[in-house]
């Protein structure tokens, strides 16, 4: 029987085409005609292109997720080698410079572990952690994020084991069971320090966080050993490389079941299949279209990047649900090319700026801005507005070492009716106020709410436009 889905979401229509079970209809055939190749030179070019095309922006996230757990935990001659299952702590709120990725907020601290699930179930123990907000990121190879966080498990803490969804065995008692997607997981994990004499209790927290295996009969600082052939290596950037290690996460990770007949295709390619891929062996017409397929999808997905998020008419752009996918394979490819370990809004709705009011570029060689704010973000964790050079994606140095301010910042002030208006220049401010530095040159900002609130998640606040007052 047909069953038509329909979904309805605000500002939104996602509609579904229908579907039926092939298993369910009278006497169909089971497939017995084997897929073709076209023996057409030109007609092969064309069809491995179009597949290698689809191939690249489908596991461009994979492949990017991989090559960060190839260089800290699987290559022993890489200068960030920890191996598997072991946590890396930074110990200081991100500062310019910071080299783990563009953009970083500078409101929590950062701790980061690759976990490798294929001989079994692994235990994280977390400690209490109280009213303090914290967020244990783990993401799929797919992208896909789920978190063990304040919001999602509140504050006392617990002790969880990490299996994948066909995992059968007994639950040790007082463990809670959290099913992940792919037996290669990376956990992001952040902490909010509560002052800048905070950090001695940031820091014993992060190592009360603990990763054991279920069973003792592993050495964890080697990894585990894999399924799906041997890794394959993660130093070039070029498309038999790329399609070597997209081989690798779909035949040792799997994917969703309703991605069966997408990745069933790239098989032609020698993708996801019994046999490790080997474009060496490939003939040359496949060979070429390979080549010039990935390159057309690198185009698409980089022209891409300007639609991410929601334009308001204020010139911010608020976040889409990065972290949550779907079938959304553009949007997928285009979020990670611009940065790996996208959280979901339910965790951090934010707003991102580089233009004023008016839609001019934000400069601080032209003088001064003001960011008002009649009431702060709706958020039960803390907000935060934090400024970046334009040029380098990165925190501006200045002279008081301030990057962004938020609702914990010591001598925050308040306007009337718990209003907040911050001012943003390059030179310090004649009167005592809400200081943010600028570079003498372009910068943009950025809003983060953590734990947002309905009213945020819905539309109901937005940020007012940026305010040139000139020089």
């Amino acid at each position: 029987m047909i069953k038509w889905r329909l979904k309805c979401m605000e500002k939104e229509k996602v509609f579904y085409t229908p579907s039926y079970d092939v298993s369910k209809v009278e006497q169909y055939a089971p497939v017995r005609h084997p897929d073709i190749l076209p023996s057409d030179s030109s007609a092969r070019v064309a069809y491995v292109r179009m597949l290698s095309m689809d191939a690249t922006i489908y596991g461009l996230v994979s492949v990017y997720q991989y090559r960060e757990m190839y260089r800290q935990a699987i290559n022993h001659e890489s200068s960030d080698y920890v191996g598997f299952n072991i946590f890396v702590h930074d110990r200081e709120l991100a500062k310019p410079g910071y080299k783990a990725f563009k953009s970083p907020n500078v409101d929590t601290i950062y701790s980061n572990a690759w976990l490798n699930l294929t001989q079994g179930p692994l235990l994280i123990q977390i400690p209490a952690f109280g009213k303090r907000y914290y967020t244990l990121q783990l993401l799929d190879m797919y992208g896909n994020t789920t978190n063990i966080s304040l919001r999602t498990k509140g504050p006392n803490g617990g002790s969880y084991l990490i299996t994948t969804t066909d995992w059968q065995g007994e639950l040790p008692r007082g463990v809670t069971q959290f099913k992940v997607a792919t037996p290669y997981q990376w956990i992001l994990m952040r902490i909010f320090p509560l002052n800048e004499f905070d950090l001695p209790e940031v820091h014993a927290l992060q190592e009360s966080v603990k990763v054991t295996p279920l069973t003792t009969n592993v050495n964890e600082n080697k990894g585990f050993p894999q399924i799906g052939g041997t890794y394959p290596l993660a130093e070039i950037d070029e498309p038999a490389g790329f399609f070597k290690i997209l081989d690798f996460v779909l035949r040792s990770n799997g994917k969703p079941a309703q991605e069966d007949a997408l990745t069933y295709r790239y098989r032609t390619l020698g993708i996801g299949g019994q046999i490790p891929f080997d474009f060496v062996t490939l003939d040359p017409q496949i060979q070429e279209g390979m080549i010039a397929g990935y390159a057309d999808a690198m185009k698409v997905i980089t022209s891409s990047q300007s639609q991410l998020g929601i334009p308001l008419s204020t010139h911010w752009v608020k976040t889409n649900s990065k972290g949550a996918y779907g079938f959304n394979y553009l949007s997928r490819a285009a979020v990670n090319y611009v940065g790996l370990g996208a959280n979901v809004v339910e965790e951090n709705q934010s707003f991102v700026t580089f233009y004023d009011e008016n839609g001019e570029p934000l400069d601080g060689s032209k003088g001064r801005y003001v960011l008002h704010m009649d009431s702060p973000p709706p958020a039960d964790a803390f907000w935060s507005v934090t400024l970046y050079d334009a040029n380098t994606r990165e925190l501006y140095p200045n002279r008081i070492n301030r990057y962004c301010l938020n609702d914990r910042t010591t001598g925050l002030q308040y306007g009337p009716n718990g209003s907040v208006t911050i001012t943003i220049q390059h030179t310090p401010p004649t009167e005592n106020t809400n200081w943010l530095p600028a570079p003498n040159r372009p910068f943009y900002l950025s809003i983060r709410s953590y734990m947002p609130r309905p009213e945020l998640l819905e539309g109901k606040w937005e940020p007012e436009g940026v305010r040139y007052i000139g020089k």
